[in-house]
């Protein structure tokens, strides 16, 4: 029987992230100015890591290190969801391909693949930072459709993706937490092999 293929973001499904938590390591009370056009051009690969921070050291009038820069915009992560870890790892043995699908910087992949102990249940992914675009754009939707096929499920704790993938003809489902998502997937593969 072919695998279940899982688009699986990574943002509030895998990981838990709060975007708030790098302004509180820098104590500002929100993002200077240009900052997030400077985060879309890392996450989108039209800058290195090496311009990311050193533009983001301008923006924050050159009082910190980049060591120090680093290590607050990582915080953005701040560790599994519930129970996604142990799902995830166990995608494999019940004949479910997961697949990384994710608005990313290469910063916060390496972060990511530091703090999510199945990362390595997760070798393959589709990302902005390679796509140049960011989700629901055509180049990742069909970026993950060239490469692995339309998904058997994708899941996204945004509705506004949810539903624009939805628009495309994906079978999508706002994620809820660990064990809706197994559930989920138990009902894709019963019917499977149901239809078999």
């Amino acid at each position: 029987m072919k695998k279940l293929t899982l688009a699986l973001d990574i943002g509030n499904v895998c990981i838990k992230i709060d975007q708030q938590n790098v302004f509180r390591k820098l104590n500002i009370p929100q993002a200077p100015g240009g900052m997030f056009e400077l985060s879309e051009d890392f996450e989108c690969g039209r800058i290195d890591e090496e311009e990311f921070f050193e533009r983001f050291r301008k923006l924050t009038g050159e009082k910190f290190s980049i060591e120090f820069l680093t290590a607050a915009f990582d915080s953005i992560l701040i560790a599994p969801v519930p129970g996604m870890s142990e799902l995830v790892s166990s995608m494999a043995e019940n004949g479910i391909k997961p697949v990384f699908f994710s608005d990313i910087s290469t910063a916060h992949l390496r972060r990511t693949r530091e703090l999510f102990p199945a990362e390595k249940a997760v070798p393959d992914g589709i990302y902005s930072f390679v796509c140049g675009a960011r989700k629901p754009s055509a180049e990742m939707l069909l970026g993950f459709e060239k490469s692995f096929g339309i998904p058997d499920l994708y899941v996204d704790d945004r509705i506004e993706l949810i539903e624009a993938a939805q628009k495309h003809g994906w079978h999508a489902v706002q994620f809820k937490g660990a064990e809706d998502l197994s559930n989920e997937l138990n009902n894709l593969l019963d019917k499977r092999i149901s239809d078999d």
